[in-house]
């Protein structure tokens, strides 16, 4: 296959580029403008262009015009295309699925990994024959990453929508008022408040397009409090505007904002310097006006949409016909045989593939060891599963869901490596996590080592801040929860691994934590690692997990209290100590099951109170109905009564014996009443 050579409006050959590009959405983002400005301006120069956008995406797009075709992704595996370019990071293991086109591009609007995006690890690391990056600082960033600089195409500035305007200033102060974290709001409305000003948000507008340029214009600042950004487009659309702009140094607006020459640049998170800027800008009417001058010059020279067309089309042409050298070789996904491992990841997943890239991606970036990474995927779908096949080292695909010790079982069946790490996918690992947990499996005495987590059902490991402690549990108490486990490999298969008999998941867990016990090792809890944990974040699909989790347990407490039953022996452990410690297995397993029941029946009462208040409102709404209406005879009265007995024996059983006091107390004023 090779691109069409036609002639271009303006007389000069060109060659018609067959040009896919897949985006999460096409919602008012700063992003997705760069892609439709540049997708239109492709159009216009005769290129064929479509935007493949998720299945369940709308296929249009409401505030900006779009001239390249909209087409759900899948329906584009098969089109036959000369460029396929991909810019939203969790989206890379798409590009393997387009299986005719030719070349394929990662133009990168941001450094992701500054901002724990998923798919920024893979992405610079991609099968891609070209990365271009939005920014100098985007490039920057990539080099730092991989070790190789990737061709800047800056961005532009649409004048039909940003220029200055001729209107009365009614806003001191200018943002877009975003709520997402990163971007600075917070700092933006205490500088405003230091500053003694008002800061006004148009992202709550829902402004057209061609009322940008009057909105811009009525500020007489304008804010960016973003801790990075790949570009920031807001700031520049300012600039162009003719409004003096006070942003953070945030990476992206390197290229535009430049310190008392186009802008007032502060530090990020200092609210105190940005007041100052903004108060200064204010008052210094001199300065604010030099700003502007230098400011609408630099937009002029440097942001023009067409020159960014032209060079992206470049870079385009040259990949397509093989004028633009090979990617020069990145730094490459690890070799796992050659690095000899020193622990095995084992991610289990089922779906929630966001929630899976975000673990791996924090796999990737902050594992501080040699590792291997094994990805379990439980029957997910489709998409879940092509990316296991490519993200991970060693993937293993189950055409069902197995469960979750069946799936960690196959982890450590796969583990090459001395310690293994058994990972929820609904967990963000923290820098260092490795080397800190597995250093305390040097001591022969521990078994497992489980980080703090930001979310749990045990108190005893949850933190919102990294804590100071090392502690070991005392055995057989309450196991702690499987959030992320860390053990030796060998140990955990001479202790028979995961049991495999509990039902999806659930109860597990408490299995490997006594039969750790009860060989004599050590359960160790660092909470100096904090793990961010969303919580379920998979097993709320599993329905009722509360009746899965009481099957799970019962079986739990039926075998560790079975006097004919016990738990695997390893090696080390003498058989005395061996024995000695499943006597206590097995009292606490008691003493685990009465808790239980005790709690079991307290809820039952609670479930009946509950219930028999609202019988008892029901009652009283009834009584009050039925002293209006006995005036109607003796036969009507003597069949209410007895209905009211047989209402009353057959009720009584099931009251817990407050409710039952209180309802007999009410049903003897109703058949008193009949008597009368």
């Amino acid at each position: 296959m090779s691109p069409t050579t036609q002639t271009d409006p303006s007389g000069g050959p060109a060659t018609r580029l067959r040009i896919g590009w897949i985006e999460p959405h096409l919602r008012r983002y700063g992003g997705i403008r760069r892609v439709l400005e540049l997708a239109n301006r492709l159009v216009t120069r005769g290129h064929d262009v479509t935007i493949y956008l998720p299945d369940d995406q709308p296929m249009s797009c409401d505030w900006m015009r779009c001239d390249a075709r909209i087409r759900p992704v899948t329906s584009g595996f098969d089109d036959q295309l000369d460029v396929l370019i991909f810019n939203d990071e969790p989206q890379w293991h798409l590009i393997d699925l387009f299986r005719r086109a030719d070349k394929k591009v990662f133009y990168a609007l941001h450094a992701g990994r500054t901002y724990d995006k998923a798919g920024s690890w893979e992405s610079v690391r991609s099968g891609v024959d070209l990365i271009l990056a939005n920014s100098t600082w985007t490039a920057d960033m990539i080099e730092e990453d991989t070790g190789v600089r990737p061709p800047v195409v800056l961005g532009g500035v649409n004048p039909d929508h940003f220029r200055p305007v001729e209107v009365a200033k009614e806003y001191d102060l200018l943002c877009v008022g975003e709520r997402r974290a990163w971007k600075g709001q917070g700092i933006i409305d205490l500088a405003a408040e230091l500053a003694g000003v008002q800061a006004e948000r148009y992202s709550t507008k829902d402004l057209a397009q061609s009322a940008m340029a009057e909105e811009y214009s009525k500020a007489r600042v304008f804010a960016v409090g973003s801790r990075w950004e790949g570009f920031g487009q807001p700031g520049l659309e300012a600039l162009a505007c003719g409004v003096p702009l006070v942003t953070t140094d945030n990476g992206g607006c390197r290229d535009y904002a430049i310190h008392e020459q186009t802008a007032m640049v502060v530090p990020p998170d200092d609210p105190d310097a940005m007041a100052a800027a903004i108060r200064r800008l204010l008052d210094d009417r001199e300065l604010a006006a030099r700003l502007i001058e230098t400011g609408l010059e630099l937009v002029a020279e440097r942001f023009d949409w067409d020159r960014a067309a032209e060079a992206f089309e470049g870079h385009l042409a040259g990949l397509a016909s093989g004028d633009t050298p090979p990617l020069p070789a990145r730094r490459p996904r690890q070799d796992v045989a050659s690095l000899r491992p020193e622990v095995t990841v084992v991610v289990l997943a089922w779906d929630q593939l966001y929630l899976t890239q975000r673990c791996v991606q924090s796999v990737r970036q902050r594992t501080d060891v040699p590792y291997e990474l094994v990805l379990v995927d439980n029957g997910s779908a489709p998409d879940a599963v092509h990316y296991a096949k490519l993200a991970a080292d060693v993937p293993v695909l189950n055409d069902r869901n197995t469960g979750f010790a069946h799936g960690m079982q196959q982890g450590l069946d796969a583990a090459s490596a001395r310690f293994v790490a058994f990972v929820n996918n609904d967990t963000v690992l923290p820098e260092g996590w490795a080397s800190t947990l597995i250093k305390h499996l040097e001591d022969e005495r521990v078994g497992l080592v489980v980080p703090a987590v930001t979310h749990a059902n045990d108190p005893r490991i949850v933190r919102d801040q990294p804590g100071e402690h090392v502690e070991v549990f005392d055995p057989f108490e309450a196991p702690p929860p499987a959030v992320v486990l860390v053990g030796r490999a060998q140990t955990l298969r001479e202790l028979g691994g995961w049991d495999q008999s509990y039902e999806v998941a659930s109860g597990e867990d408490m299995d490997l934590a006594f039969t750790t016990w009860t060989n004599g090792l050590e359960i160790v809890h660092d909470s100096r690692v904090l793990v961010q944990h969303v919580s379920k974040g998979t097993a709320h699909k599993l329905g009722d997990w509360r009746s899965l989790w009481a099957r799970n347990r019962g079986q739990f407490l039926d075998r560790w209290t079975d006097p004919t039953w016990a738990p695997p022996r390893i090696p080390s452990c003498p058989p005395e100590v061996h024995a000695t410690n499943i006597r206590h297995a097995r009292a606490a397993a008691g003493w685990m099951r009465r808790s239980f029941d005790t709690l079991e029946r307290q809820r039952t009462w609670r479930d009946h109170a509950r219930s028999g208040e609202r019988r008892i409102e029901e009652l009283r709404g009834h009584l009050d109905f039925a002293e209006r209406k006995l005036a109607s005879g003796t036969a009507q009265r003597l069949t209410l009564r007895r209905l009211v007995l047989a209402a009353w024996r057959r009720g009584k059983r099931i009251l817990p014996a407050p409710v039952e006091i209180r309802v007999y107390r009410a049903g003897r004023r109703l058949v008193r009443t009949i008597r009368r």
